[in-house]
């Protein structure tokens, strides 16, 4: 059996040269991995989103303990963008979803307006 959940990391951003740096860094990757790589390109303000999608092993199987690896590896990936500031020009999320509930598990994005939520058209 196993528990049955889900994680998978989007980024966004709108350094065009990083997304292809993150594409050729893809493609050095096992064929297995890189399918689990969808790439998207926003209708507004030129951004791009990458997202690593869910590998889809139950929690336990030897797959999950590979998908956590290339999620860590992902996100040390992103990290190498870093600026001296310690900012980062690509907006990251890690989050998991499935029998756990939901929650983000990870990622860069601090709420600078307050704890109210965000206003939804």
């Amino acid at each position: 059996m196993g528990i049955e959940n889900n994680e998978c990391i989007i980024a966004t951003t709108s350094a065009n040269e990083l997304i292809l740096k993150l594409k050729k860094w893809i493609e050095t990757l096992p064929e297995d991995q890189q399918s689990l790589f969808a790439f998207i390109h926003c209708i507004v303000n030129g951004k791009k989103t990458v997202v690593l999608g869910p590998d889809g092993s139950k929690k336990g199987w030897c797959e999950a303990y590979k998908g956590e690896k290339l999620r860590n590896t992902f996100i040390e990936k992103l990290k190498e963008f870093d600026y001296e500031d310690g900012s980062n020009p690509f907006d990251y999320v890690e989050v998991g979803y499935g029998e756990y509930g939901q929650k983000v598990l990870r990622g860069n994005c601090t709420n600078k307006y307050g704890d109210e939520e965000y206003y939804r058209t």
